[in-house]
């Protein structure tokens, strides 16, 4: 495979998991993927290489959590990319929950009802207990952005929440917008500088 020196940035969500299937917040705990997300980096990693074209990803990053790093080596096989040399970046971690992570939203409002309805009425800045806000995770997915590589194309596999941010700092978008972008596990976005995206159904 050849590299360009130009080109966009790939943004890629991991597949589903078994709390995804659940409907249980996952934060920075984990579970595998499903059959169904294994089948979901399948096909986001076969339309990556169909957008690559034998074009290398001059990086390829990746969350270090389970899920992403399950995701992002079935995508790095499709690619014919060493999965050896993904770069694992703390900063592309999911939004944590603190002590949440692994409740689903009836256990929330059951158990933390006033708490969660304060997460409602301030989504971008309420800290959850031990967890940590939107606009922290935007902290750290700027400082991020600031540091990425000139060269490209480039590959980024994350999660639903930071992805959601990402985006929405890359089309400079308002805080309140970013929460309201998709998350999907069926496809994948494309960044091209300039605030533009195109996403890539699988």
């Amino acid at each position: 495979m050849s590299m360009a020196t130009t080109g966009p940035l790939y943004l890629l969500r991991h597949g589903e998991t078994i709390w995804n299937r659940a409907k249980r917040l996952q934060g920075h705990m984990d579970t595998p993927l499903t059959l169904r997300g294994v089948q979901q980096a399948e096909a986001m990693g076969k339309a990556l290489a169909r957008e690559l074209d034998g074009v290398a990803p001059a990086v390829f990053f990746a969350s270090p959590l389970g899920r992403t790093r399950q995701t992002a080596a079935i995508i790095a096989d499709a690619i014919a990319h060493d999965p050896e040399t993904i770069v694992f970046d703390d900063r592309l971690k999911e939004v944590t929950f603190g002590i949440w992570d692994g409740l689903n939203i009836d256990e929330l409002r059951a158990d933390h009802g006033e708490t969660w309805q304060s997460r409602l009425d301030d989504k971008w800045r309420f800290v959850p207990p031990g967890g940590e806000s939107y606009m922290q995770v935007g902290d750290r997915v700027g400082d991020f952005l600031a540091e990425l590589p000139a060269q490209r194309p480039l590959v980024v596999v994350a999660h639903g929440a930071h992805n959601r941010v990402f985006r929405g700092l890359w089309r400079g978008l308002e805080p309140t917008e970013f929460l309201a972008l998709d998350e999907p596990q069926d496809g994948f976005y494309r960044l091209d500088p300039g605030g533009l995206e195109t996403f890539i159904h699988a």
